[in-house]
């Protein structure tokens, strides 16, 4: 009998080694050997869950032998199927105390030595081949929770059935102390053994499932510990490969942008202006650097044979190339710009946030210049070139109405000189040192009056109708001459360009006099002054030659009584 048993249990063993491996493969890879039990009573503890399952196994394969010999005498005529089943099932429960056994006795993870095989997903098998490794890896990475869990749930499911197997026995033990029938006291005392074995087999599977989550749970390391593992592994492999692949792509990257721009540089093609077949070859040039970058990510991947990575790289890969295919209308709008036969072209005249730019080059990034800013060479991607336009340049156009240095009047009379002008704002330095800074485009709307080109002053100055014999010859000569004199006396003979003095017109209260002055450009900051000192001027003139300066007449009209006759 026992070498039949050694014989049928080494068949049901070899029998259920694929099943072992397909219940190991959901366990997470461990160390090989498990941690040392560090007290004798340990060991005791061990020893006892060992015997008690040692013995749960000879019981199940002496039930096996017994229901095999029953299925094959005449007992078992009419009953093959039930017997099966019930062959089956114990066999199974024999299988998985086994894989148990040595588990627990030798305190190795056989999943170490399992060959797992391919799983299928609800997919089409070539999607399956791609996202086999991913999902595994997912899997290795839940293990450990998933295997907690269950071995919680398995003591809880004993802990369920072992107070029926105990009521069972109870009722058992009070039927025998009243049976005196031989039979049934035989029956009863057979149907008490089977409970006892089903009693002593749930409580040695409870107290191997608490041994084993025991021996999980004291395997739990600090939180910092696991972190610090989880970067060595993954810097071993995963994050090795990841770097590698993204320097890789980078490199080649850079490698080829590099060589574009020597082309660029030394090319003779692109020292004149680019013609159409020029930017084509630009156009594809960089197509192919994509191409050939990612080709170099993904051929990192393969070479270290990183099968997880890999499939990711190729499925996120897909996705942008599948969402790219809703911007073939806009990325077909840059294709034109590159091309020089969009809405912007190369060396035209282009407004962007309302300041004028020439479109220096059209390229993956676009080159705007204005010579006239500080800063006034901007970098836009390409995408921010669609909804502009753009136009020739006419010849001597300006690209600001100052420079740094000039000194210009705003239409708020605001006077200053213009010491930072960028496209973001522009900084005016007033006189007595106060500064005042405004926005770029808000500068410009304030209609700024350069002077540092040279300005005119017209000034009107008004003499009484007393003079009226003298105004239109005699005077305008002695006020020029005047001005002149004295503004050169005050040391203000540098700024004149011409002074001119000339009768205007004959208003209501006075006989009007225009007097034009025109300065040079280097006297912008003496605008106000020159306005007054001409005033001043004037006014001293004519108490010189006792010229009367008339005041603002009231005059008063009465309306004429009508005649009375009567």
């Amino acid at each position: 009998m026992r070498c039949f048993y050694r014989f049928s249990n080494s068949i049901m063993r070899k029998s259920g080694l694929i099943f072992i491996l397909f219940l190991l493969s959901t366990l997470p890879i461990r160390a090989l050997h498990a941690a040392p039990l560090e007290d004798k009573g340990g060991y005791q503890a061990q020893i006892r869950n060992l015997e008690l399952l040692l013995k749960s196994i000879d019981d199940t394969s002496e039930k096996i032998v017994a229901l095999q010999e029953i299925l094959q005498g005449s007992r078992g005529v009419g009953r093959e199927q039930e017997l099966r089943s019930q062959i089956n099932e114990l066999s199974l429960r024999l299988r998985d105390m086994e894989k148990t056994f040595d588990q627990l006795s030798t305190g190795v993870d056989l999943s170490v030595f399992q060959v797992e095989e391919k799983k299928g997903v609800d997919w089409n098998l070539e999607l399956t081949e791609l996202l086999g490794p991913v999902i595994r890896e997912l899997k290795k990475m839940t293990s450990r929770p998933r295997e907690i869990e269950k071995l919680r749930n398995r003591i809880e499911l004993y802990k369920s059935r072992l107070p029926a197997t105990q009521k069972a026995l109870r009722n058992l033990e009070a039927l025998l102390a009243h049976a005196t029938n031989p039979p049934l006291i035989e029956s009863l005392n057979s149907t008490k053994r089977i409970w006892e074995s089903k009693h002593h087999e749930i409580t040695t599977q409870m107290n191997i499932a608490v041994h084993q989550l025991e021996q999980k749970l004291s395997e739990r390391k600090p939180l910092s510990q696991s972190l610090g593992e989880i970067l060595q592994i993954f810097f071993k492999s995963r994050g090795r490969n990841l770097i590698l692949s993204f320097l890789a792509f980078v490199l080649v990257w850079l490698v080829l942008h590099g060589v574009h721009k020597l082309i660029q540089r030394y090319s003779p093609f692109h020292k004149k202006e680019r013609s159409f077949y020029v930017r084509i070859f630009d156009m594809v040039y960089i197509f192919l650097t994509v191409i050939v970058s990612l080709l170099a990510l993904l051929a990192v991947l393969y070479f270290f044979g990183d099968w997880v990575l890999l499939p990711i790289a190729i499925i996120f890969i897909l996705g942008i190339a599948w969402a790219s295919k809703l911007a073939i209308p806009r990325f077909w709008s840059q294709a034109k710009l590159i091309l020089n036969f969009g809405p912007v072209r190369e060396g035209e005249r282009v407004i962007y946030h309302g300041l004028p730019y020439e479109v220096a080059s059209i390229n993956l990034f676009t080159e705007l210049v204005n010579p006239d800013l500080e800063g006034g060479h901007i970098r836009l991607p390409l995408k921010d070139l669609v909804e502009l336009r753009s136009r020739p340049i006419s010849e001597n156009e300006p690209w600001f109405p100052s420079r740094c240095g000039d000194w210009v009047i705003l239409n708020d009379a605001t006077h200053g000189k213009v010491v930072v002008q960028t496209p973001e704002i522009v900084e005016l330095e007033l006189l007595g040192g106060a500064s005042m800074t405004h926005r770029t485009v808000d500068y410009l709307s304030r209609s700024p009056m350069n002077l540092s080109c040279g300005f005119r002053l017209w000034i009107t100055f008004g003499l009484d109708y007393a003079h009226q014999s003298i105004i239109t010859q005699e005077i305008p000569v002695i006020l020029e001459k005047a001005i002149i004199d004295g503004l050169t006396a005050e040391g203000q003979g540098d700024s004149i360009n011409t002074i001119s003095a000339q009768f205007k017109e004959a208003g209501h209260s006075s006989l009007d006099v225009a007097i034009m002055a025109d300065f040079k450009g280097n006297a912008g900051s003496k605008y106000n002054l020159f306005n007054r000192a001409i005033q001043r001027i004037c006014v001293d003139t004519c108490n010189r030659h006792h010229w009367v300066i008339p005041f603002q007449q009231v005059r008063v009209h009465m309306a004429k009584p009508p005649d009375n006759h009567g």
